[in-house]
């Protein structure tokens, strides 16, 4: 090789180099563009995929705020509430303290917020609610009766809600054998509980 073909592959050498890169520049692009539209699709399905339920520990916990919220609307209110939307408008404004005529001031209203996965589990069903029930001022009394409790529970078991505000964990047979508390109303100013026998022990 004379000395002018030396010189002619030296230059062709950096002009392949540069076309190397040049054309991995657009490559690099194409799968950063493919990365991000893969993560931006897995953040959608996330956010469309139904949330799963809490945990036994934290759904046990968050079943009893919603007893001491619906106790609170109770004993402010003397009556129960008729749905979610009802209680938590009182949540949301609750009323102010009673004007006391004695040196004893009245209890203040304790706002217990009701979480949202437990709200979400009502309003799909996954939790029945008993509204409007009639509480008695006997904790024992009430502890006799269930208040909420998992849709599926008569199947598979699982947490219910004593209407004294009592979250406990039955089995399929002893949820069938527990009393639900409901209302059974003639008009406004006379109420009563009744026990309400759960669908499953209905006999045709």
């Amino acid at each position: 090789m004379d000395s002018t073909e030396h010189e002619e592959a030296k230059e062709k050498q950096p002009q392949l180099e540069s076309t190397a890169k040049s054309s991995s520049s657009p490559l690099l692009v194409r799968s950063l563009v493919m990365v991000f539209l893969i993560v931006l699709l897995i953040g959608i399905y996330f956010q469309r995929s139904p949330k799963p339920d809490p945990p036994e520990n934290s759904f046990k916990d968050d079943l009893q705020k919603l007893a001491l919220a619906y106790h609170e609307f109770h004993r402010i209110r003397k009556y129960s509430p008729a749905d979610m939307e009802e209680l938590q408008n009182f949540l949301n404004n609750p009323p102010p303290a009673p004007k006391s005529n004695s040196i004893v001031p009245p209890d203040p209203v304790s706002v217990v917020l009701v979480p949202d996965s437990i709200v979400e589990m009502i309003r799909d069903g996954r939790i029945k609610v008993i509204w409007g029930a009639v509480l008695t001022d006997s904790g024992l009394e009430n502890d006799k009766f269930l208040l909420a409790y998992r849709s599926d529970i008569a199947m598979n078991g699982g947490f219910a809600l004593t209407a004294a505000g009592r979250a406990l964990e039955l089995t399929a047979d002893a949820f069938k054998k527990y009393p639900l508390i409901s209302v059974e109303t003639a008009n406004i100013d006379e109420t009563k509980t009744k026990l309400k026998v759960p669908e499953s022990e209905k006999k045709e």
